[in-house]
């Protein structure tokens, strides 16, 4: 009677196996279900641990590997101690070994894959910016060197996605403002008329010399007044990276870069300005001399006629200044251009 019992007992060893397999199974989904986002995450919307990165650094460079394993541990054991507690508490050491690999080797995936995403806008957001600057310089100058109106503005539109986006469209529209300047600068100082200053017909109307020295002052006033906005925009520099939708590590190396361009582009308006300066000095002389000198000179055609051999050589030395200053500037601005096509 009692075997009779025993046999009528249902086993349950089979329901206990199917149980554990669900469960390990169970566990094994959240898993790749966990994997799967982080994987995904630093494909789509990774943004601060690349970011950081100097874009053209190597990926194997030993800081870049530094980092990507510090980031993988402690973000790992972050995202396993969660998943520890939620999922595999009661599971065994095996099943909790391998999802902590697992973790940390998609945390070191989806960082290597954010990494190639940003290297990828960083390099489009250079060259675009790079291409838009040859753009400006090609475009400021005519067939004779001459300085020009640049007529297209520069596309502010970013090419590039994400924090390098950003930063192209700051920069881009920081040349804007910088060609509006430089074009309000050169339509005043073709408002003055400042290239009529010595045509002939002109000095022969302004007998006072009042005009040519109207025209002398509001060229000094054009250069200053240049300077000073130049100034304003570079002073700026700091508030407006400071408001830029980046993170603070990127904000810090951008300043820091864009700090020492601009000390190289304040470095070249110190060095063009003053020569501007210079030539209006220069100028100055002649209107001087004209104006001293008065009944010592003639208009013969499109040329002075001066009595006196000392008035000539003074004449002529003030021209010859103001064409040394001409292609001192010629030859700095060629340098920038060469410097420029070279990076």
């Amino acid at each position: 009677m009692e075997k009779i019992e025993t046999l009528q007992q249902p086993d349950n060893s089979i329901w206990k196996k199917i149980y554990a397999i669900w469960k390990i199974a169970f566990a094994l989904v959240c898993l790749a279900l966990v994997c799967a986002g982080i994987i995904g995450y630093g494909f789509i919307y990774a943004k601060t641990p690349t970011a950081s990165f100097e874009y053209l650094d190597n990926i194997v460079s030993p800081e870049n590997l530094g980092y990507l394993v510090s980031y993988g541990i402690v973000n790992g054991l972050i995202i396993w101690g969660i998943f520890y507690a939620l999922i595999i508490r009661k599971r065994g050491a095996v099943i909790k070994g391998f999802s902590f690999i697992a973790i940390f080797v998609c945390l070191e995936l989806s960082c290597f894959f954010g990494f190639l995403k940003h290297s990828s806008e960083a390099m489009r957001a250079h060259s675009e910016i790079q291409n838009q600057y040859l753009e400006f310089v090609n475009a400021s100058i005519d067939s004779q060197n001459v300085p020009k109106v640049i007529e297209k503005p520069i596309n502010t539109i970013p090419k590039a996605h994400g924090e390098f986006g950003e930063m192209e469209r700051f920069v881009k529209e920081f040349l804007n403002q910088f060609v509006s300047q430089r074009n309000d600068y050169l339509l005043e100082a073709k408002a003055i008329g400042w290239d009529s200053l010595l045509d002939m017909n002109r000095l022969k109307a302004d007998k006072t010399f009042a005009e040519s020295r109207v025209k002398i002052r509001k060229a000094r006033e054009n250069v200053k007044r240049f300077k000073e906005q130049t100034d304003i925009l570079y002073g700026n520099l700091d508030e407006k990276i400071a408001a830029l939708n980046i993170s603070e590590r990127t904000k810090s190396k951008m300043l820091s870069n864009f700090n020492q361009g601009m000390e190289m582009a304040k470095k070249d308006l110190d060095t063009l300005l003053p020569l501007e300066d210079k030539i209006i000095d220069e100028f100055e002389n002649i209107i001087d001399l004209l104006s001293e000198r008065k009944g010592a000179w003639v208009i013969d055609g499109e040329h002075i006629s001066f009595n006196n051999d000392n008035d000539l050589e003074r004449f002529d030395s003030y021209i010859s200044a103001i064409q040394k200053i001409a292609n001192r500037q010629e030859d700095f601005k060629r340098q920038n251009a060469q410097t420029s096509n070279a990076t």
